[in-house]
C-alpha cells in the first residue's frame, strides 16, 4: 500500500504520523510512504535519518487568528500550495492519505479528495482544531484520541483510536526512576525552564532529587545546565531528543506541558506529571487535555501564573509521597492506548483496500 501523510509543525503532529507508519512498515504493509510537510520544519530534520520515507516540501500558510486583513495573502499563498499538493499526489499515486491536523495539513486533504483519494484525519487534542473542523465533513475517517472530543462536526465517520506513539515508549518500565524530567514540547517552553531555575534553590533541598531538561528552542542547555547546578542541582539539559523512552524511563515525576503527545506517551509509561497548560494553545486545546488527566488522577493541573509559586512545593510533596506517585502512575496507565498507531495503520488500510475495490 502507498501511504502519504501530510503533517508538520510539531512534535504533536509529526512523530504520532511517524508510528503509524512505523507500525505499518512493520506490518509489511506498506509499499512506498511520502510526506508532505514544511520546508525546515521539524518533520524534514526527523525525516532525515529514516530514507525510507520520501519527503516533499510544500509551503504553507494557516490564517492568522485576529489579523483577518492578511487573510487574502495567506489564502492565495495556500492556493498555490494546493495546485502544487495535487500535482504531487497525482504522480505519487497514494491508496490513502493521513493528515494529522494543523494548517500544513489543509491543502494536501484537500487536494486528496479532489483526486478521489481517500483521506483519514487525526485528531490529537480534546478539543478539534480549527484544521481538522474544516476536513471532518469532506474525510473518509475522523480519527480520535479523546473519546469525548468536543468541536468535531456531527455526521462525521469518527473512530476513537488514540494517539499513536511508538513502540519503544510503550516498553518503558513500570518502575519509576530517579528523576524530575521537565519537558516543554518538541519546540521548549520559556516558562518552565525560567520556573525550574527560579525553584532551582529550594529544588535542592529535596533529598535525592536530580533534574533533567529537554529546553529545545527555549534556551541554551549548557546555560540552563549550569545555573541549576549553581543553585545546587544535579541537572542535565539537552536541546531535543528522539529517545523519549530513555528519558521517561529515568522519570519519577514529569513537569510538561499538555500536548496530546505527551500526555500519550506520559500514559503509556506510566508516569505522574505536574502538567502547565500552555495558554496560548490555540482554542485552549492544552487545558482541556491537562484537565481531562487531572480528573482522571494522572496528573496535577498547575496554571501559568501559579507555576512560580507551586513548583517547588508540590514537587518536594510529591517526591516524598511515593505512594501518591504509584497511584497517579497507575491512573497514568489506565488511559494508555499503546494499540493506537495499530489501530491508525487498519483504518488507513481499509481505506486503501476500498479505493483499491480489494
Amino acid at each position: 500500500m502507498r501511504v502519504m501523510v501530510a503533517a508538520g509543525g510539531s512534535g504533536g503532529h509529526v512523530f504520532p504520523a511517524l508510528a503509524v507508519l512505523e507500525e505499518l512498515r512493520a506490518q509489511e504493509g506498506l509499499s512506498a510512504a511520502g510526506w508532505i510537510g514544511k520546508p525546515d520544519g521539524l518533520e524534514q530534520k526527523v525525516l532525515e535519518k529514516r530514507p525510507w520515507i520520501t519527503f516533499f516540501p510544500i509551503p504553507s500558510r494557516g490564517l492568522p487568528r485576529g489579523e483577518p486583513w492578511r487573510w487574502p495573502a495567506a489564502l492565495a499563498h495556500d492556493a498555490h500550495a494546493l495546485v502544487r499538493a495535487r500535482r504531487l499526489l497525482a504522480a505519487f499515486r497514494p491508496h490513502v492519505l493521513l493528515a494529522m491536523g494543523g494548517y500544513p495539513a489543509v491543502a494536501p486533504a484537500l487536494a486528496a479528495k479532489l483526486l478521489g483519494i481517500p483521506v483519514a484525519i487525526h485528531e490529537q487534542n480534546a478539543k478539534m482544531g480549527l484544521a481538522n473542523r474544516l476536513l471532518a465533513r469532506l474525510a473518509d475517517a475522523v480519527l480520535l484520541t479523546f473519546p469525548q472530543t468536543s468541536g468535531c462536526p456531527r455526521g462525521a465517520r469518527t473512530r476513537v483510536t488514540g494517539n499513536p506513539v511508538r513502540r519503544e515508549i510503550t516498553t518503558v518500565p513500570r518502575e519509576l526512576g530517579e528523576e524530575l524530567l521537565v519537558l516543554g514540547g518538541s519546540l521548549g517552553s520559556r516558562r518552565l525552564v525560567e520556573a525550574v531555575i527560579q525553584a532551582a534553590p529550594e529544588l535542592a533541598r529535596i533529598p535525592g532529587l536530580r533534574l533533567r531538561v529537554v529546553v529545545g528552542r527555549a534556551g541554551d542547555p549548557k546555560g540552563v545546565e549550569e545555573a541549576l547546578r549553581r543553585a545546587g542541582v544535579e541537572a542535565q539539559a539537552l536541546a531535543f531528543t528522539e529517545r523519549m523512552d530513555g528519558l521517561l524511563g529515568r522519570a519519577r515525576l514529569v513537569l510538561a506541558r499538555a500536548g496530546a503527545s505527551t500526555l500519550a506517551e506520559l500514559a503509556c509509561a506510566g508516569r505522574p506529571a505536574l502538567l502547565v497548560p500552555w495558554e496560548g494553545a490555540a482554542d485552549g486545546h492544552q487545558a482541556r487535555n491537562a484537565a481531562y488527566f487531572a480528573a482522571c488522577g494522572a496528573a496535577v493541573l498547575v496554571r501559568e501564573k501559579e507555576l512560580p509559586a507551586r513548583l517547588a512545593p508540590l514537587v518536594g510533596e510529591l517526591w516524598a509521597d511515593g505512594a501518591a506517585l504509584e497511584r497517579m502512575a497507575a491512573a497514568a496507565r489506565a488511559q494508555a492506548r499503546p494499540e493506537a498507531a495499530r489501530a491508525v495503520a487498519q483504518t488507513l488500510r481499509e481505506l486503501g483496500q476500498r479505493k483499491e475495490g480489494l
